[in-house]
């Protein structure tokens, strides 16, 4: 029997413990892959660079467990940026009832995160809020859009032990109109971005974090000018973890090459985070794809080859 015979005879589940065996090691050892960011994601870690302290940033947050392997990436990104450059933000859901749960657990995590690298901790009511589940991602953008302080009427807010407004907290308390927001960021695994567009993209600036199936529907929004900045799927996790720990134009020493080079932004440097974690679950689970990807097209063809092979054995014998 030769080797392509006995090819064809290995258990299945030797190649799947082979697979187990490697994707487990990728997530446990991740390797930092160089990696030239798509020229949306580089407009969106640029504008959450140049994001104004005093304004506030809206996140409508609609995504859910189901799409955890890339949203979760996106969501633990922005939340380390924008705690590292102390904005204050509100964060709610338009599109499923179960998407600010998860969305809590994020930031309870990523404030764990925090504080076990003596990073402050932000605080419900002070530096962020959380508004719940608005029914109807059409009618709630569009009334944001007409009046937001009628559209998110009676939402309250604990602050140091007392219920208050929303729009009393040191959060929302200089907000009168959505045009007084810094930067509306729609994380979704859903079309619920494109309502947001159609009904506030002349208000404010709207930047996405969305999934790799949504993201073909979206360029078209980034490319017209619609969409400031949008990073998609895995790859647009990682790249944003990438310029966080690599900034845009930024050269290491201040000689040789960048790691990341943009033309966009006039040339401009867009430095790195340096607090925090940077390379995270994008480098994890970017690397363990790879890896799942090469072990399957191996696969594929050593068992095509072992085949074709097997074909010619008994056409020679016959």
């Amino acid at each position: 029997m030769n080797f392509w015979e006995k090819a064809q005879k290995v258990d299945r589940r030797v190649l799947y413990a082979i697979l187990i065996f490697f994707v487990c090691g990728g997530l446990f050892f991740p390797a930092t892959i160089p990696v030239d960011p798509d020229p949306s994601s580089k407009s969106f870690y640029s504008e959450i660079k140049k994001l104004n302290p005093e304004k506030v940033v809206l996140i409508q947050s609609d995504w859910t467990n189901s799409t955890r392997g890339e949203s979760m990436g996106h969501f633990e990104n922005l939340m380390r940026l924008l705690m590292s450059q102390n904005i204050k933000f509100v964060f709610y859901s338009a599109a499923d009832p179960v998407a600010p749960q998860v969305a809590r657990t994020v930031i309870t995590r990523i404030n764990k995160e925090r504080e076990g690298q003596g990073l402050r901790v932000y605080k419900a009511g002070v530096d962020y809020l959380d508004l719940g589940y608005f029914p109807n991602a059409e009618a709630t953008n569009t009334n944001m859009g007409n009046n937001l302080r009628e559209a998110w009427k009676g939402r309250k807010a604990r602050v140091d032990g007392r219920e208050v407004d929303i729009f009393a907290t040191p959060v929302l308390g200089n907000v009168k109109k959505i045009e007084d927001a810094g930067m509306m960021i729609v994380v979704t695994a859903s079309a619920s971005i494109d309502v947001a567009i159609q009904r506030l993209a002349k208000r404010v600036p709207i930047m996405g974090l969305v999934t790799g199936v949504v993201g073909p529907g979206v360029l078209p929004f980034y490319q017209s000018g619609q969409l400031k900045g949008v990073a998609i799927g895995l790859k647009g996790v990682y790249d944003v973890e990438y310029m966080m720990a690599n900034g845009i134009n930024v050269k290491p020493g201040g000689e040789g090459k960048a790691k990341v080079e943009w033309d966009g932004n006039n040339g401009a440097e867009v430095p790195p985070v340096t607090e925090g974690k940077t390379l995270a679950r994008g480098q994890q689970y970017y690397g363990t794809l790879h890896v799942a990807l090469v072990l399957l097209i191996l696969a594929v063809v050593m068992g095509n080859v072992s085949m074709f092979m097997a074909r010619r054995r008994q056409g020679e014998e016959a």
